[in-house]
């Protein structure tokens, strides 16, 4: 048997009388169509957006329009004062706290993104540019890789198990021909009655996903560096906020020998530093003069602001249980609030002499700031502070100066939390998030595995070892499906024998071919019912999995308000950071590891946990093989095309709710802050929509390679997401504070990473030969490279330079060395 053969077989199955090897006329076609599909949709992204965007126009400054940057009117006042109920009250409320300009809604059809900073901060306008941003991305790789989706859904190698997404993946990618007559990795793909051999095409079909990366990366540099830094520097410039003229001066001595004078010493000092800076620059500025107009110390009241406020809200529910005539549970409050008056009553030491943990310092100009900051460039990083000058040092305490936080993301009550409580408090969140991870990584183990034992759909074998999954060792002997065997029998004798010869011959027999008969469809009954009870188990775990991931959030969001920031922007990133950790490895990673059959060394290793070590790397996938892309492949790609639109309908639902309990639940109000917090809108979460966001990327790609119809689910993620969020933040969200861009840059920052690891599995799925046949890479590089990959070994090492990975490989190492150079700057500190 060989080619000739196969090429018969194939040219019957296509109803020809030969299979063509040289014309091309047919696959020209594909790639016509293909082109024009991607021209079509770069053009449907791109081009409206370009003919309505307006540059943005830098207006005079203008201070930013804040819950806490301007003060409250005569009416506002009344209005927070009030006991007796109040629809007008609640009205103006709603108005005044919602993303509102001058007291009126914004359209969020005709909003422009840039406009977004004036209600939220640059943080805020920076997730939506985020948003649109990647959403281009994903639509320029979607284009480029359309005729790789293309040629993989024209094959017929994946199973046939009616999941038409399997057949988008380069697992569906050629021919089938039984592997007595030819082996799998010399197969061909043919459009009608032409082909073409797998290893001509497959070089193109890599370098298109590695153009599609490249610039995915290109995009994410210049966002991260160009498009960021320029948001920022223009909102600045646009507006006026407490935090141009404000520093933040931390790492202080908390008692000095004068502690009366602290608050003037600290400020002469500050302005020795300021004169030295002018002084030492080669064109000084003194139109203006250096001075510290005034210095505000933060103390160690011991906790007593945030009681401080407890005890507020304690009073405020103490009112509403009595306009209720709610008498128990006010006895219960009344021994709360008695409880935490005993508490507030502790006498302290004057205030003068408490110990200082931080100060905010009010300076003269933006000039000033700038030189302040740029004296203590170096203070950020604690190598450098160590040795920080004498005549920078405060009481000989080397201290640190960073630009102050808006007042509006300040947390007043974390603000007198010392620096041994913040690390004792994040050491304990650390172990406390470590010991959650592996608690719900064992329960989402345990769910998967559970639904993989209740399917008793058959995996398919084609008697090639590198096309097949692997039989794990086990007490009972399971039944192997050899689609190319049982493509021979007969319908009577599969019928007769009935049980797993039965499920075998209507695996071999394919979806399209039994559907398109009656009487297949009849034999085939209990196979239909299985493939369908699988489908509702799996949808039915990856259910509990989003569950799951939902209640995560909400206990990972405590945890991180456990540990006390001083501000909303590194609360909310503290948060994203957490979130995202857990959604992407309960996403992409568990049904990655079920399934997966590791090395002999890796099993021993987790055999000793207790309970599911010997079921961990015991999945029947030792590679990425055909079978893979029909079992993980799919349950991944319909995760991420549920997540096109469930974020989405999740807000517009919430906002919903909320419209629905104002008008359901204000005539049952007894107190008006019950009536003012129905309305007032939620918070816009954009510590979730941020974690949201870089999961969905993470997992697009590191599995886009094989599974390339995942950059059409982010882009369509990407635009479904920004138009929901604008409609919720400025029609159902609570105006946020004036976010910074750190959350925009650490994101973007994390997204670098994610292109590492698309190289890394296009290097496992390119390389495999059975799915993806290539040669092996020639010429000097070719026997160069070879000697190293080969001494590399495992799975990872013959897969490494061949014609569809080396691009790959080459550009991996080039971005390790650029992680390594990047984080030799971050633990020195540059400039």
């Amino acid at each position: 048997m060989g080619l000739k053969e196969a090429l018969d077989f194939w040219a019957e199955a296509a109803n020809c009388s030969e299979i063509d090897l040289t014309e091309k006329s047919q696959f020209a076609r594909v790639w016509l169509y293909s082109t024009m599909f991607a021209l079509a949709l770069a053009l449907v992204t791109s081009v409206p957006y370009y003919w309505c965007r307006q540059k943005k126009k830098i207006s005079a400054v203008q201070p930013i329009d804040s819950e806490m940057g301007r003060r409250m009117s005569v009416q506002e006042k009344q209005d927070c004062e009030l006991k007796e109920v109040d629809i007008d009250a609640a009205r103006r409320n709603l108005v005044r706290t919602s993303c509102t300009v001058d007291g009126k809604w914004q359209n969020p059809l005709c909003t422009p993104t840039d406009e977004l900073s004036k209600i939220g901060g640059s943080g805020t306008e920076l997730y939506f540019r985020m948003l649109r941003t990647l959403g281009f991305v994903f639509a320029y790789k979607t284009a480029l890789t359309a005729p790789v989706i293309a040629f993989n859904m024209l094959g017929n190698f994946g199973p046939d198990t009616g999941q038409a997404l399997v057949k988008t993946s380069i697992g569906n990618l050629g021919n089938y021909v039984p592997v007595t007559i030819l082996e799998p990795i010399n197969r061909i793909i043919n459009i009608g009655c032409e082909g073409a051999s797998l290893c001509e095409v497959t070089p193109m079909f890599a370098w298109l996903d590695f153009v599609a990366v490249f610039l995915f990366l290109i995009f994410n540099v210049w966002l991260r560096f160009v498009e960021i830094p320029k948001a920022i520097s223009e909102n600045e410039i646009e507006q006026v906020t407490p935090t141009d003229f404000a520093v933040e001066v931390d790492y202080l001595p908390a008692t000095i020998e004068n502690q009366k004078d602290y608050e003037k010493l600290l400020g002469e000092h500050l302005e020795k530093r300021i004169k030295y800076v002018k002084d030492h620059q080669k064109e000084p500025n003194m139109t203006q003069e250096s001075k510290v107009n005034e210095v505000t110390l933060v103390r160690d009241w011991g906790g007593r602001l945030d009681d401080l406020i407890w005890r507020a809200k304690l009073v405020q529910q103490k009112e509403v249980a009595e306009a209720h005539g709610r008498d128990k549970k006010v006895q219960k409050l009344d021994a709360k609030i008695a409880k935490l008056d005993e508490r507030l009553n502790v006498r302290l030491q004057p205030e003068h002499e408490m110990p200082v943990l931080r100060a905010y310092v009010i300076l003269n100009c933006t000039t000033d700031v700038t030189n302040l900051l740029y004296d203590y460039r170096f203070a950020d990083y604690r190598l450098f502070r160590s040795c920080q000058a004498a005549d920078k040092r405060f009481e000989q305490s080397c201290i640190r100066v960073r630009r102050a936080s808006p007042p509006s993301d300040l947390i007043w009550e974390n603000q007198d939390t010392t620096l041994t409580s913040k690390v004792c408090r994040r050491a304990l969140v650390l172990l406390i998030f470590l010991i959650i991870m592996i608690v719900a990584l064992v329960v989402i183990y345990m769910i998967t595995v559970f639904a993989k034992a209740q399917s008793t759909t058959q995996l398919s074998y084609i008697g090639d070892a590198s096309c097949d999954p692997v039989t794990p060792p086990s007490t009972v002997e399971e039944y192997r499906c050899f689609v190319g065997n049982a493509s021979t029998w007969s319908q009577g004798y599969a019928t007769e024998q009935g049980g797993d010869v039965l499920n075998c011959w209507c695996t071999a027999q394919g979806y399209q071919k039994l559907v398109g008969s009656e009487n297949l469809m009849d034999a085939c009954a209990p196979w239909f019912w299985e493939v369908g009870k699988s489908l509702l188990v799996s949808t039915g775990a990856s259910s509990v999995v989003v569950i799951i991931n939902a209640v995560l959030q909400i206990i990972l969001c405590l945890m991180a308000e456990f540990e006390k920031h001083p501000s909303k922007t590194c609360l909310n990133s503290s948060m994203m950071k957490k979130v995202f950790i857990a959604q992407f490895v309960n996403t992409g990673f568990v049904l990655f590891v079920v399934n997966s059959y590791g090395p002999q060394i890796v099993r021993d290793l987790v055999s000793w946990v207790p309970g599911i070590g010997p079921l961990l790397f015991n999945g029947p996938f030792d590679d990425i093989t055909r079978g893979w892309y029909a079992t993980v492949g799919v349950a991944i790609q319909m995760s991420m095309l549920m997540n096109v639109c469930l974020p989405a309908s999740v807000s517009f639902a919430n906002m919903l709710v909320a419209c629905l309990m104002r008008c359901c639940c204000s005539r049952g109000v007894k107190h008006q802050s019950e009536l003012m917090a129905l309305y007032t809108n939620p918070e816009f979460d954009i510590k979730g929509k941020y974690a949201q966001l870089m999961t969905t990327v993470f997992v697009t790609l590191t599995y886009s390679s094989g599974l390339p119809i995942l950059n059409l689910f982010a882009c369509c993620f990407c635009f479904c997401t920004y138009w929901a969020d604008k409609f919720v933040l400025l029609w159902g969200s609570k105006r946020p504070p004036n976010y910074d861009g750190s959350m925009a840059k650490e994101a973007s920052e994390s997204m670098l990473y994610g292109v590492g690891l698309h190289c890394l599995f296009a290097i496992l799925m390119f390389g495999q030969q059975c799915v993806f046949p290539s040669n092996p890479l020639g010429g000097v590089l070719g026997s160069v490279g070879g000697q190293g990959a080969g001494a590399a070994g495992g799975l990872l090492g013959p897969r490494m330079l061949r014609e569809t990975t080396w691009m790959f490989t080459g550009f991996l190492l080039l971005l390790i060395g650029f992680w390594g150079l990047w984080w030799v700057f971050w633990i020195l500190g540059g400039t």
